[in-house]
């Protein structure tokens, strides 16, 4: 099911376990010491990165410009009819257009990445897709509670999932 920004619900018990072990990891997975975590507002993404700041003893800071994409008419429906559409060229009815998102996502990045303070950012899936698009980087497709860890080396922005 598509989940934007106009599905704003709790994690679920298996997101819980999803959120927990991560945050368990987290102090293997990230080499450097965190200067804080930045998540959307939207409860699935706040309630991840409060298992991650208590674990971390890092402050997190809650922004709306990381919020997901509003689907508009898309919400809810069946994540398999609206793949092509949500990854291609498609424009949520009743929602925000792809333009208006990307601006907003880039417009959070710029507020918030810092080439010397490591930091996590704790959002959502078309987030990421976004991201990818503005900073160059091939597309490739994340799970719930996956750790990416974006690097520029030599001016290319460069990314991987980091494993548990």
């Amino acid at each position: 099911m598509l989940a934007g920004s106009g599905v704003d619900s709790p994690l679920n018990s298996i997101g819980h376990g999803q959120a927990l072990a991560l945050a368990h990891a987290l102090k293997t997975l990230i080499p450097h010491p965190l200067h804080r975590i930045v998540a959307s507002h939207m409860i699935r993404t706040r309630e991840t990165a409060e298992y991650f700041a208590r674990h971390l003893n890092v402050p997190f800071e809650l922004h709306a410009d990381w919020r997901e994409w509003h689907l508009g008419e898309w919400e809810g429906q069946s994540t398999l009819e609206f793949v092509d559409l949500l990854l291609g060229e498609g424009e949520p009815k009743m929602g925000e257009s792809r333009r208006v998102f990307y601006a907003r996502i880039e417009q959070a990045w710029q507020s918030v990445h810092s080439d010397t303070h490591p930091y996590l950012i704790v959002s959502h899936g078309a987030v990421w897709m976004a991201l990818q698009d503005l900073l160059k980087i091939p597309r490739f497709k994340v799970s719930n509670c996956d750790l990416v860890r974006v690097e520029s080396r030599d001016g290319c922005w460069r990314a991987e999932i980091l494993k548990l």
